[in-house]
């Protein structure tokens, strides 16, 4: 599912993020965005499992990581592409605001679970976010996504409970497309 474009989300905690603009073509398609990350901020470990997902940096540096990797740099002008199922990390290791021009292919429902996982750490005094809320993203999107910091046995015992428990609630009902913007 897609959103309105443009959309800008805030994480509250140092993330601002631009969709811009969906291209189709012929082999999926590609969902443009731009991102602010302010200084140490960024994404913890995380795995898009059917996108590739592209950065360049338009002013800042980008410090990166897959596991098993040492801290590669990107500065001003430099790009990389993450593979689908590559897991990765990024943050802004500069002084200075980290600007960035993305892309992730096929589009998926990046839109949609960013700006549910926005929506919730930006009411939060830390960048993850609630139970409910992680619970939601964990099941709602497991077949795309994954946060790898989460531990294993979370994912497999308590998100399934809470989730339900939520559903039960009626806690996700704001969650539907009409009222996320579409």
């Amino acid at each position: 599912m897609q959103l309105r474009l443009p959309q800008t989300i805030n994480s509250g905690h140092g993330e601002i993020v631009q969709f811009k603009e969906c291209i189709h073509e012929p082999d999926g398609d590609r969902i443009l965005f731009e991102g602010s990350v302010q200084p140490g901020c960024g994404p913890i470990l995380h795995v898009h499992l059917h996108q590739a997902e592209g950065f360049e940096v338009k002013q800042g540096v980008m410090a990166y990581q897959t596991p098993g990797s040492d801290v590669q740099h990107l500065q001003v002008g430099e790009s990389t592409v993450f593979e689908k199922s590559v897991p990765h990390r990024f943050w802004n290791s500069s002084d200075e605001e980290l600007m960035l021009i993305s892309w992730a292919k096929p589009a998926g429902n990046l839109q949609c679970y960013m700006t549910i996982l926005f929506l919730s750490t930006s009411k939060r005094s830390s960048n993850s976010p609630g139970l409910f809320d992680a619970a939601y993203l964990a099941m709602q999107y497991r077949g795309e996504f994954d946060v790898l910091e989460v531990p294993h046995a979370m994912k497999q015992f308590v998100f399934p409970v809470v989730y339900w428990i939520g559903q039960a609630l009626g806690l996700y009902k704001k969650y539907e497309a009409n009222s996320l913007g579409k």
